[in-house]
């Protein structure tokens, strides 16, 4: 079974300087799509078959490469968490919650219970 999961990671801009943090991002780029992560709305994603441990595991040990290279890696990093995509909510899409569901019905069924109508364009006899 594949899960799909998303790393989302948030640097320490208010304390560090940008151009610090610009390496540590390019740092954290590069080995998150060489791994096989794919980098979309804010979010490295990645499709597997691993479970979040596991996940999790590669990450922490993706990072500790970076920390060898590059002194104080984790000091720049203010969040770092994974979360299952499966199971989360756009806020940036409407609230359905209280939505009335559509169900579509055939002009067939509304004859069959009686519903009279009109079409909008009726054809003529002679056609």
């Amino acid at each position: 079974m594949s899960n799909e999961f998303g790393l989302f990671v948030n640097l320490d801009y208010a304390h560090k300087s940008e151009d610090e943090c610009h390496l540590i991002w390019q740092a954290i780029m590069d080995a998150m799509l060489q791994y096989g992560f794919a980098f979309k709305k804010r979010a490295f994603t990645i499709n597997t078959e691993k479970d979040r441990d596991d996940i999790s595991m590669d990450v922490r040990h993706l990072f500790d490469d970076i920390q060898s290279v590059q002194q104080n890696f984790y000091s720049y990093i203010i969040d770092c968490y994974i979360l299952n995509l499966e199971s989360y909510n756009d806020l940036t899409l409407p609230d359905t919650t209280d939505s009335i569901e559509v169900e579509a019905i055939s002009l067939q069924d509304l004859n069959e219970i009686g519903v009279d109508y009109d079409l909008l364009f009726k054809q003529n006899k002679s056609d």
